[in-house]
């Protein structure tokens, strides 16, 4: 009959310490897994001390008692010591412990994976038959997450373990049922298990198509698990899924989603704020300066900063650091002297952060990986600070039941409108100037069709006294708000032309809609289709087209617009309008474009525009197509009817005062009279365009 062994923190000591001298246990002598020191093996009877019991609840309740007490890693010197967690670092832990469902962005090197693995370690010891399952865009990235956990666990005291089952790279099976598992994060990876914890690094480095049906796929399954916790973690990586979650979670109570979200910068961490001095060896003996004397010599001068001496093995210099504060900047220290002798002439002086954006390839690397921006302001067509705004700015768009569209013999779903019931109500729409921008494609499932609908407002006066000063006409005044979107890639250019038509002449009144319509292969067949919609029975006009040269040397204007060489002058103009708010985009979808449409570099030097990757771009496009009209007097004169239709009449006071004051119109003439005027001449151009199009506009339903 086998002995039974009943082992206290005594016996495991005793054991531990006869291995260390050399000497080979047999099976029942041996707790430890495997036989390696530190990792606790299955089957034990381990029997508690009353003060071990104490602990262990102790750390069960309280994960920073934990954190701060038990958890060591191996120290600069080799010898292990106790993780030394920073302010931010103690947030995090309270965020992941308190909060099922977390999203971090931090900074490269700021300690998340060692909350992380806290996290997750603490879990599984504490928790019985649970299912931890940490994923990332590489599997290397996984394994060194449970490496770190491996290494935490190997250094708790025995009578915080849990016996351990199965141990290698990518797996972890304790006594308790509780589990650990790593993967990467692939078009065919699944959990195919129940996840009762899920870690997801890195998850800004998925590629979209992945990270979007793995994420719809994995979130609904983890959540509806009582008590379960999900953490992504990331540096930004562009406006994906990542972004939209975080932001998502940074909204507004009330607007936010379950996750708590937290950013961690560079910054936070104590000492990257460090100006470094290196001493040349050679300068300093020319000069007669003793190094420890110098490095008083700064403590006695700038006493509220802390420095330090220390020898850089890879540099082979001695190197004085720094800590900047308000009193001690790097500037100061470069227009430092001692004994008379400029700190420049024996010594290179430089910062942490100029040391790693060296390192990292570059400022934007540095910008991305260490101040968690999310644009890379080289490629980048608008301002990150534009982005942020557009982010933040994001509307709900739904899908609405319209008896004007009652005709389509196909669903229309795709067709949404930004929740405004002052917009919508019949007499509000039929009076507001709309202008629409069209994009047609195929409709074979690839490129998408696009209708892109706005109205035609005014900024706010608070935004024009801030820029009157670039004003040259009325154009300059008004705002293009997004208020509708439809997008689709499997529509027919034919179905496409009914639903255009019924928009614009029928859902809204004709006379107060434009139309720009980029003219490629489907664009004219979009324009062959319309006149004949619903066999004819239509009050089709061609006049709500704008015109345009297609050609520079053509004498006259056609309907649509042609984009071809003049695509980049057209951004050019779309980035202007954009960042003046001339134009005010609030659709999620579009945003999304927006964000990922940038600047190509080809190895001829030559730029062009386009999506990133496998992005689209078709909702910008529209955009773009619209920044043309801005030169167009069909559009300045909508802009200057809508001056009177204002329900603000201090504004449209306002915008007329300026306009008297502008070179464009002549000192002393009302406005208005100019007005009246103009609305005459568009009104009698509206009816002979009607009366030259191709069709009958009076033929009714």
């Amino acid at each position: 009959m086998s002995r039974q062994v009943i082992w206290t923190t005594k016996l495991v000591e005793e054991a531990t310490e006869k291995i260390n001298n050399g000497f080979v246990l047999g099976r029942l002598d041996n707790p430890f897994f495997e036989k390696v020191v530190g990792l606790r093996t299955s089957g034990l009877t381990f029997k508690m001390t009353p003060e071990e019991q104490e602990e262990y609840i102790k750390c069960a309740l309280d994960i920073h008692y934990f954190a701060s007490t038990y958890c060591y890693i191996k120290g600069e010197e080799g010898q292990p010591i106790i993780i030394p967690l920073r302010d931010y670092q103690n947030e995090i832990l309270d965020n992941f412990f308190n909060n099922r469902f977390n999203i971090l962005m931090a900074s490269r090197q700021i300690g998340k994976t060692i909350c992380s693995s806290i996290m997750m370690l603490h879990y599984v010891l504490f928790n019985n038959n649970k299912n931890v399952l940490v994923t990332a865009n590489k599997l290397d990235t996984a394994v060194e997450v449970l490496d770190k956990i491996r290494e935490i666990y190997q250094r708790l005291p025995f009578f915080l373990q849990q016996g351990i089952i199965n141990w290698n790279q990518k797996f972890m099976v304790f006594e308790n049922k509780s589990r650990i598992k790593g993967f990467a994060t692939t078009k065919t990876s699944s959990i195919g298990q129940t996840a009762d914890f899920l870690y997801l690094d890195e998850f800004a480095y998925l590629p979209d198509n992945i990270a979007d049906k793995f994420y719809k796929s994995v979130f609904p399954t983890v959540s509806n698990i009582e008590n379960s916790k999900i953490i992504i973690t990331s540096t930004p990586n562009g406006f994906n899924l990542f972004h939209k979650l975080l932001s998502d979670a940074e909204k507004p109570e009330g607007e936010k989603s379950s996750y708590c979200a937290k950013r961690v910068y560079w910054w936070q961490v104590p000492k990257r704020f460090a100006t470094y001095i290196r001493l040349n060896t050679k300068k300093v003996e020319e000069f007669g300066i003793v190094k420890e004397e110098l490095l008083q010599y700064l403590k006695d001068k700038y006493p509220k900063n802390e420095h330090s001496l220390k020898y850089n093995d890879e540099l082979k210099k001695w190197v004085i650091t720094t800590l900047n504060t308000s009193d001690c900047s790097e500037e100061d220290l470069l227009a430092e002297s001692y004994n008379d002798i400029r700190f420049l002439e024996f010594s290179d002086i430089t910062t942490w952060k100029k040391e790693t954006i060296k390192d990292i390839g570059g400022e934007e690397a540095f910008n991305q990986e260490y101040d968690l921006r999310f644009i890379n302001s080289s490629r980048s067509v608008l301002s990150e600070t534009l982005i942020d705004d557009l982010t933040k700015g994001k509307k709900i768009y739904e899908w609405e039941k319209i008896d004007e569209l009652d005709r389509l013999k196909f669903s229309y779903q795709d067709l949404k409108w930004i929740q405004d019931d002052e917009i919508f109500t019949p007499l509000q729409r039929k009076n507001t100037k709309i202008i629409i921008s069209v994009d047609v494609a195929e409709g074979l499932g690839q490129d998408y069709s696009v209708i892109n609908i706005f109205k035609l407002g005014f900024k706010k006066r608070e935004l024009v006294e801030k820029q009157i000063e670039k004003y040259k006409n009325v154009v300059d005044f008004c705002q293009l708000e997004q208020i509708g979107m439809f997008r689709s890639n499997l529509i027919s250019v034919q179905q496409l032309a009914e639903l255009l038509y019924l928009i614009a002449f029928e859902y809204f009144d004709p006379e107060n809609v434009k139309i720009v319509l980029e003219i490629n292969t489907y664009g004219n067949e979009l324009l062959a289709h319309l006149p004949h919609v619903f066999e004819g029975n239509n009050n089709y006009g061609s006049s709500i087209f704008f015109r345009f040269k297609h050609r520079i040397d053509s004498p006259e204007e056609k309907i649509g617009l042609k984009v071809g060489d003049n695509k980049n002058l057209l951004v050019k103009e779309y980035q202007d309008r954009m960042e003046d708010r001339s134009i005010i985009i609030t659709n999620e979808n579009n945003i999304s474009e927006i964000t990922t449409f940038i600047k190509h570099t080809t190895n001829a030097g030559n730029v062009r525009y386009a999506a990133d990757g496998s992005s689209h771009d078709d909702t910008v496009m529209t955009i773009i197509d619209m920044c043309a009209i801005f030169q167009k007097n069909d559009f300045k004169q909508m802009v200057e009817e809508s001056i009177e239709t204002l329900s603000d009449k201090q504004l449209s006071n306002y915008i007329n005062e300026c306009l008297n004051k502008l070179d464009e119109y002549v000192e002393g003439v009302d406005y208005t009279q100019v007005l009246d005027i103009r609305r005459k001449r568009m009104q009698n151009r509206y009816k002979n365009d009607i009366l030259n199009s191709v069709s009958n506009p009076f033929k009714k339903k």
